[in-house]
């Protein structure tokens, strides 16, 4: 009995040690805990590439351009446009150096609707909106920290290129 009393002291003390002996480490955390970030310009092109392949491959034939803009995650997105004439979509597509999502908000008078955007999807999110009104697109700022872009358009489309909700800020019922 004394052998196996000591081989458990003995165990306990090896699987104690170590333990110990990781929490008093010093410096940067490693490096797979690390928030992912981009290595310099190359990969930010390369990003700003992505997203304008993502808008394109959403974008609906013969739609036309109204506005087009690009917004830092670390400082967000809050711009207001007017769906005139017909209706619109407002496209978006977001890049980010690792796995992110965003909160994009579309606001009109009283009625919310709230989206989550997958960054680096090949294919941008896509949103209708009916002509005639004025509507506020929002992403909150990511902080100083956070590296990503979001790029957007707004296009006015033929209302029989609508498919699915008309109106994806006041939302359908099914």
């Amino acid at each position: 009995m004394p052998a196996r009393r000591s081989l458990a002291v003995v165990l306990v003390a090896f699987a104690v040690v170590p333990a110990g002996g990781c929490s008093d480490r010093k410096g940067p955390p490693p490096a797979s805990a690390a928030v992912p970030t981009w290595d310099g310009k190359a990969e930010q092109e390369d990003a700003l590439r992505s997203a304008e392949q993502a808008l394109n491959a959403s974008e609906i034939e013969d739609s036309a351009r109204v506005d087009e803009g690009m917004a830092a995650l670390p400082q967000g997105l809050d711009r207001t446009f007017a769906a005139e004439g017909r209706p619109h979509t407002f496209d978006i597509a977001c890049q980010a150096p690792g796995p992110r999502s965003i909160t994009l908000t579309l606001d009109q008078g009283t009625a919310r609707s709230e989206w989550e955007v997958t960054c680096g999807d090949l294919e941008a999110d896509q949103f209708n909106i009916p002509s005639g009104v004025r509507f506020a697109a929002r992403v909150p700022p990511m902080g100083p920290d956070a590296q990503g872009l979001v790029l957007w358009r707004f296009n006015a489309v033929d209302p029989g290129d609508v498919s699915g909700c008309e109106d994806d800020i006041e939302g359908c019922e099914d």
